[in-house]
């Protein structure tokens, strides 16, 4: 076994139990609902008792059919190891019993836990190559076609077995809990997502452009690139800046340039990934994080 996907199994079962913790010691024992597949078992825990563990396997085997379709080996694998692992992760809680007691008082906190429990787990899973299978599946097929975030496809299928829920065993009051709960795991599921490469590009505009530059690369170790441009209003040429960093280094970046010149314009936009040297591998070549 190779040292990658060792890491890779690592991580999604540390996912999972995380994702698990939440499900049983939040959601179920605050009477709150989920969404996707895994609020289908908590359904059909309230009403006829079946195990999470249980319904999880019993309602993935379908979806475990369409990963093998889309995905490659390995990634089919990784799912049916996260779907395995989730089971076992939620027999385990369920046969500790509640670690957390419940929060009839204090639903917020409540919610809380279970955004924060549930989302860091399935953002930690999906960083890992992994899934759950069920929703998790689709919403990753959904982003491979269509570029659409997993987390906004997920939210939308949470909010469709919610309101199954709220019909069959869920009140409105608590309802209202699961969602804060759930918006709160989207954002954490989608800071996971943006990753650890997610950062800034900035483009500068200055006569002392090749100072800049300079600085840019000596100080900060960043390189830069220059493109030629020309002002609409009086058809000067222009040389920009343009640099991309991760979002620490944004203060000390703006420092820097008005340093040089207080006059620089500066635009900065959002860099939803960036790959390649000082962001995903090292000048050597050897990546950051496998």
């Amino acid at each position: 076994m190779s040292q990658k996907l060792l890491k890779q199994l690592l991580l999604i079962s540390l996912g999972t139990a995380l994702m698990a913790f939440g499900i049983i010691n939040f959601a179920i024992t605050n009477h709150m609902a989920e969404g996707g597949f895994t609020g289908i078992t908590i359904i059909l825990f309230h009403v006829f008792g079946i195990s999470t563990a249980v319904s999880n396997l019993l309602l993935n085997i379908p979806m475990l059919i369409i990963g093998y379709k889309q995905f490659s080996k390995k990634g089919f694998w990784l799912t049916i190891f996260g779907t395995v692992m989730l089971s076992v992760f939620l027999r385990i809680f369920e046969m500790i019993g509640h670690i957390i007691p419940p929060l009839p008082n204090d639903m917020i906190l409540a919610a809380i836990g279970m955004g924060v429990f549930v989302g860091s787990g399935l953002g930690i899973i999906f960083n890992a190559g992994g899934t759950t299978g069920g929703v998790d599946i689709i919403a990753k097929i959904i982003k491979d076609k269509l570029d659409i975030p997993m987390s906004r496809t997920m939210f939308t299928f949470d909010a469709i077995v919610i309101t199954i829920s709220l019909i069959i065993f869920l009140s409105f009051t608590n309802a209202i809990y699961t969602i804060i709960g759930l918006y709160i795991a989207a954002i954490i599921i989608g800071k996971f997502q943006e990753g650890f490469q997610a950062g800034h590009k900035v483009l500068i505009i200055s006569n002392n452009y090749e100072q800049i530059a300079a600085a840019i690369h000596t100080k900060m170790n960043r390189g830069a690139t220059f493109i030629h441009g020309m002002g609409t209003y009086n058809k000067n040429d222009k040389v920009i800046v343009m640099t991309i960093i991760n979002k620490r280094e944004l203060s000390s970046l703006k420092e820097l340039i008005y340093k040089i010149d207080p006059q620089a314009f500066v635009t900065v936009s959002h860099v939803y990934e960036t790959l390649g040297e000082g962001f995903t591998f090292d000048s050597n070549g050897i990546p950051y994080f496998d």
